[in-house]
């Protein structure tokens, strides 16, 4: 098998056309489609085509595409969810005082994931709110619509949209941050958990808050990593951007405590993550779990505890052991030539995938979950880079964009994390040029230094937070022009 050249300008096309126009069969989606103009948008902010102006296209090797950022925007802003202000009330135990039951602040801050509600009052308008009264009756404060009973919002929305916002160069004025981070206090359980919707209709309830902490939904490490990443990027928009990691652990809008408790109760016995505390391992949770650790800056600290020793070789060799050869041809093809080992290609010199647990068939984005946790561990090194690119390189659509599979059709969410690997692919060592590397056609090594060349023509990737590491600086200076909504 021989390697493919990373196909740029397909891939630029690919995004960019989705970003106009998807088949039908994505119409289910219709829910969730911020997080495919995420995709879209990450990716091309990765190929390094987006513009830094407002015009409506750009231009790549001559050929012009499509691309209206302020268009996008502003759509993107109308999926603010209106959030509820919640009074705190009194509650008069007979005694000598009264007691505060319930927290005063915001639910039902962040983003929705589409318009499928038709058009609604949204909170991109500077102080749109609906307050609740003493006796749970709707008032209007700046808006004359009553709320809707399904506008909620969503961590996942939340985090894409701002992620989303910030590659499009906007500068985050009129995000509510304020409500947003009330909003993710509210939806933290007492085991540390996070749940994924925030419903202003349960603000209204006789136990408002409470109600909404211990709501029975979703609650694993895909929404703990929701959760931490948003709130570490808006708290970066209210501190000193000098501070250290460590001191957002001082932060009370969530409980780090108890969060990181949660995490490491989902530990299994071979030293992966599951979702949840019992449940098998696997390479998305355990990105999750890794990255919010760090994130919350006391990923060093957890791995140096005794109780914990040995975790971190554990966690680093499961890891590893999820990349394998693909499986041999069925023509017998490698078989003749004395290539294969029971069923698999030989590992050198041939493209081996990643697997997001064991028994299971490789998976272009679990070479970002996987990579991704072993990047944060500062311990890429460790794959073979070489292989697992020519993998995902495999994996390529002639029309542009990866599958998630040899032969799958392209879709956003595996050509995303298929780019954020390769973007972050020639760091830590992880595609290092082998000296003893066997050149057996001057046209292998010719495709090797294109694929080289262009990966390194990659935007710099953040790995914890999923984003071009460029558009961080972005947060401080959005801080410093706004302050806190």
């Amino acid at each position: 098998m021989n390697m493919k050249k990373f196909e740029r300008l397909r891939h630029i096309r690919y995004f960019s056309n989705s970003l106009r126009n998807l088949p039908k069969q994505y119409s289910s989606a219709d829910t969730t489609r911020l997080t495919l103009v995420h995709f879209c948008v990450q990716s091309l902010d990765i190929l390094e085509c987006l513009p830094e102006h407002a015009d409506c296209c750009g231009e790549v090797e001559r050929e012009i595409y499509i691309y209206n950022r302020e268009e996008i925007i502003e759509w993107i802003y109308g999926l603010q969810t209106l959030p509820t202000l919640v009074k705190s009330r009194e509650s008069d135990d007979g005694g000598e005082s009264s007691s505060t039951t319930t927290f005063a602040g915001y639910v039902g801050g962040g983003f929705k994931g589409g318009t499928y509600l038709g058009p609604l009052p949204n909170a991109s308008e500077s102080g749109n709110y609906v307050e609740t009264g003493e006796d749970d009756d709707w008032q209007s404060s700046t808006v004359e619509e009553e709320y809707h009973p399904y506008d909620h919002s969503h961590l996942a929305m939340t985090y894409v949209a701002i992620c989303t916002l910030l590659a499009l160069g906007d500068d985050l004025s009129r995000i509510h941050k304020t409500a947003i981070l009330q909003t993710l206090k509210s939806l933290q359980k007492e085991d540390g958990s996070f749940v994924a919707i925030s419903s202003n209709c349960r603000a209204t309830s006789s136990a408002a808050l409470g109600a909404e902490s211990e709501a029975d939904d979703d609650c694993d490490l895909r929404f703990m990593y929701l959760a931490v990443t948003i709130w570490y990027l808006l708290t970066d928009l209210t501190s000193n951007s000098d501070e250290d990691d460590e001191d957002k652990s001082e932060d009370s809008t969530i409980d780090t405590q108890s969060a990181t408790n949660y995490i490491l109760s989902c530990i299994t016995y071979d030293g992966s993550l599951g979702l949840t505390p019992g449940r098998e391992g696997h390479g998305g949770s355990t990105f999750c779990g890794t990255a919010s650790l760090y994130l919350m800056g006391v990923l060093d600290d957890v791995m140096a505890r005794e109780d914990l020793r040995g975790w971190r070789e554990d966690l680093i060799r499961w890891c590893v052991a999820r990349q394998h050869s693909l499986p041999k041809s069925n023509k017998g093809e490698h078989e003749e030539n004395g290539e294969c080992n029971n069923g698999y290609l030989d590992w050198e010199g041939h493209a081996s995938g990643m697997q997001g647990r064991p028994n299971k068939l490789q998976d272009t984005c679990y070479s970002y979950w996987i990579g991704g946790t072993l990047h944060i561990l500062s311990e890429s090194h460790l794959l073979d880079g070489w292989a697992l690119r020519e993998y995902v390189l495999t994996c390529q659509s002639p029309y542009g964009g990866f599958g998630k599979v040899v032969g799958a059709n392209p879709d956003p969410l595996h050509s995303f994390y298929t780019l954020a690997w390769l973007a972050m692919s020639g760091e830590q060592g992880c595609c290092e040029e082998d000296d003893d590397y066997d050149d057996r056609n001057g046209y292998e090594s010719e495709i090797r230094e294109q694929v080289q060349e262009s990966i390194g023509r990659l935007s710099k990737l953040d790995c914890a937070l999923g984003m071009c590491a460029k558009r961080r600086p972005v947060f401080q200076k959005a801080a410093t022009m706004h302050g806190n909504v």
